[in-house]
């Protein structure tokens, strides 16, 4: 996904690959991410991971708005309800079918 060559007839967009790694870090890190108007313009969204029970992230969930909703003040209260039913998953994907 990374290589020079998909980036050949558009080398601006070429990923900081170093750039990345560390924001990956951070996420790890804090447990989410935000997505603001990366993949899409107009779009945020905040994602969590959902892990099975060695602590692996099987799936992920995530909330999307449109950008003009969004307020970074109220991002840890959305963080918390994500993580709240994150929590609920993988306790119904613990207690199998």
């Amino acid at each position: 996904m990374y290589v020079p060559e998909r980036y050949r007839d558009r080398p601006g967009d070429l990923p900081d690959l170093g750039a990345l790694r560390t924001e990956l870090d951070r996420v790890a890190r804090g447990g989410f991410a935000v997505n603001r108007e990366r993949s899409e313009r107009g779009l945020v969204a905040v994602g969590v991971p959902v892990r099975d029970e060695d602590g692996r992230a099987v799936a992920g969930l995530s909330v999307s708005m449109p950008s003009v909703r969004y307020d970074p003040r109220g991002l840890r209260s959305l963080v918390a309800t994500l993580e709240t039913s994150a929590r609920a998953l993988e306790a119904d994907l613990a207690s199998g079918p």
